[in-house]
């Protein structure tokens, strides 16, 4: 680290994402990368293949995602909004022949979910559709009979649904084959062409999911009832669900499961961790990315058995394999997202894109901390400031994570190295709820803000003791749940001399009606509704303790954001501004709840120089900020 600079918020703005990893049967292996770009305020997206033989081709485009390559692996699908005006709605499905120039092949104005190659001449594309009646093609006004009315990242949904159309790719032209009254939430193509599909049961319970096979035009002929599925894939001639029963309600963790007509068969029951995907398979075994105490970790699941391919000390994004290669976009606490192969045990890294940031900046390995509370294992972390010197003590802000069946652990957390480079001390934890461990370890039904806290507060004892913690100078934050275990703390602890809680609850009552996934959230994971349980919704929700608050908070929230809806924010803002309490308020006029990682670039820096700003003021007495 020696001549290396400190990480700036722009360099976090700018740090690439990369997504969509998927390898062709010729071992080619495409990728999206978003880089953002504060010049002219845009991410910049493109299609990037890296062949076989290590050449490369950039494929720019506007929106361009979902690669998928075909069973020949002589063509690639995507979809892009490329060629399309600044006004003009809608996604494209683009085809490219491995040299010229990709080929839009359609245009559907309200978007594609999905896409799939059903042989080399055809496709299946997820596309959504307008329910009659229910949608003015003006966009005057929207008219629904059922739940949700808006989602996250796509605005007002009520009387729009996915259903699956074939395209024909010589000549573009597509027929839809579905005509289900709830939409299709995810399919798969298998060898033989088979087309696989599940959807909701009932609108008013989204997570009991039915499985059907596509058979001409119509509704599918079911197949599988009662689970709560997550993905599809076919693998062989064997039909293969990432799926749960409810065991602690929605948070259960996925299995992977065999499907047959009319049944189905768990092949992973006794290992207890939650698998996050099916990722394809190797010699014919199912591939599976699953988190383990900080870690996610590729494994294949052979005879009942889970056998680990990676090792632990990182974080694997995504992945996808052909049977012989595996592609897959990694992190690990000191290198950003990049992708990687792995073949027969040899690791290639396929990308340098955000290697820039690990030649120019300091950036600090975490070290682990464990405490124990109450019988169960808390596992966290602690970044120290690299300019930190013995006998020097130095500012915390504790960070909380989303969720809550979330995890820290060994990824790249660009936030918290930045802030090691301001001078803070930076601790992290997976409290109870968080994923990576025992499905017990994640059950936190009726409990939120009470076991959570106290493992938090039993962690951060723990980092104060043992590192070179002000203790005056205590601070604060996260995002979505992380926003709202904050509220928690400054309603029950007066430790804390600065607090930034940002898209997070503050009142659970108004949670239930005005979240996009509220309706069937609240009722899992508080118990009830409103209606029929309005004491322990009043008992989980900090507004209503707000007259206890004494920390200084910096609330951030965004207008688009339809998961924790900027009534959260008012929640707790409001009461707190009427009582003469320390609080400031930031909506930001765009960014849904994702806005920390997906919005403008602009809004980004805006959003880290904010917090930057509300720390330096209440925690080392800078007269910036408000």
């Amino acid at each position: 680290m020696v001549g290396r600079r400190g990480v700036t918020v722009e360099d976090v703005v700018r740090i690439a994402r990369i997504s969509g990893v998927r390898v062709s049967p010729r071992d080619d292996v495409a990728f999206v990368t978003t880089r953002p770009s504060l010049d002219d305020n845009r991410n910049l997206t493109e299609v990037r293949v890296r062949r076989a033989d290590g050449s490369e081709v950039y494929l720019s485009g506007e929106g361009d995602s979902n690669p998928r390559w075909s069973p020949s692996g002589l063509k690639l699908a995507f979809t892009s909004r490329r060629g399309a005006g600044k006004d003009e709605r809608g996604t494209g499905l683009f085809v490219w022949g491995l040299t010229g120039d990709p080929v839009r092949l359609a245009w559907f104005r309200y978007g594609i979910s999905g896409v799939e190659w059903l042989g080399e001449s055809s496709l299946v594309a997820g596309v959504v559709t307008t329910r009659s009646g229910y949608y003015d093609e003006d966009e005057d006004y929207i008219a629904t009979d059922r739940l949700p009315l808006w989602y996250d990242s796509h605005g007002l949904v009520a009387g729009l649904y996915t259903q699956l159309a074939i395209v024909d790719v010589e000549s573009g032209r597509y027929t839809l084959v579905t005509r289900e009254d709830n939409g299709i939430l995810g399919f798969t193509v298998c060898s033989q062409g088979d087309v696989y599909y599940y959807t909701v049961e009932d609108w008013r319970k989204p997570l009991i999911h039915v499985v059907k096979r596509l058979e001409g035009a119509g509704e599918g002929v079911e197949v599988l009832r009662g689970y709560h599925v997550s993905q599809l894939r076919c693998i062989g001639d064997r039909l293969y669900g990432l799926m749960h029963k409810f065991s602690i309600g929605m948070a259960s963790h996925n299995r992977l499961w065999v499907i047959d007509e009319d049944k189905a068969e768990c092949i992973t029951c006794s290992f207890d961790r939650n698998i996050h995907s099916i990722a394809g398979d190797i010699d014919d075994m199912p591939l599976v990315l699953y988190a383990d105490s900080g870690s996610t970790i590729l494994a294949v699941a052979d005879d009942n058995k889970i056998k680990d391919i990676t090792g632990r000390g990182s974080i694997i994004h995504e992945a996808h394999a052909n049977g012989s290669i595996i592609a897959y976009t990694m992190s690990t606490p000191t290198t950003p997202i990049e992708v990687y192969t792995y073949r027969s045990g040899s690791i290639e890294q396929v990308t340098n894109i955000n290697n820039w940031l690990v030649k120019e900046a300091s950036l600090t390995k975490p070290e682990r901390v464990e405490v124990n509370v109450d019988g169960e294992t808390v596992e966290g972390w602690v970044i120290l400031p690299p300019d930190i010197k013995d006998g020097e003590k130095r500012p915390l802000i504790l960070y909380i994570h989303g969720g809550p069946k979330a995890m820290y652990g060994y990824g790249f957390y660009s936030e918290m190295q930045l802030m090691a480079s301001q001078g803070y001390i930076v601790a992290y934890a997976n409290p109870h709820g968080s994923d990576g461990y025992s499905e017990d370890f994640a059950d936190i039904r009726g409990k939120y803000g009470e076991v959570d806290y106290k493992q938090l507060m039993t962690f951060l004892d723990k980092v104060v003791n043992n590192y070179p913690v002000d203790t005056e100078k205590l601070g604060v934050t996260g995002i979505s749940y992380g926003g709202y275990m904050t509220n928690v703390m400054v309603v029950k602890s007066k430790r804390f001399k600065a607090a930034v809680s940002e898209n997070g609850i503050a009142d659970w009552i108004s949670d239930y009606w005005a979240s996009d996934i509220g309706y069937w959230f609240d009722p899992d994971q508080i118990g009830g509704t409103p209606l029929d349980n309005i004491e322990e919704y009043i008992k989980r929700s900090p507004a209503f303790q707000a007259d206890n608050v004494e920390t200084p908070l910096l609330i951030i929230h965004s207008m688009e954001d339809y998961r924790c809806f900027i009534d959260q924010a008012l929640a707790m803002y409001v009461p707190l501004a009427m009582k003469g309490k320390k609080v400031k308020l930031v909506v930001f006029r765009k960014g849904s709840h994702g806005h920390s990682v997906l919005a403008e670039p602009r809004h980004r820096k805006k959003r880290l120089e904010l917090k930057i700003e509300w720390f330096n003021k209440h925690l080392k007495g800078e007269k910036n900020g408000d």
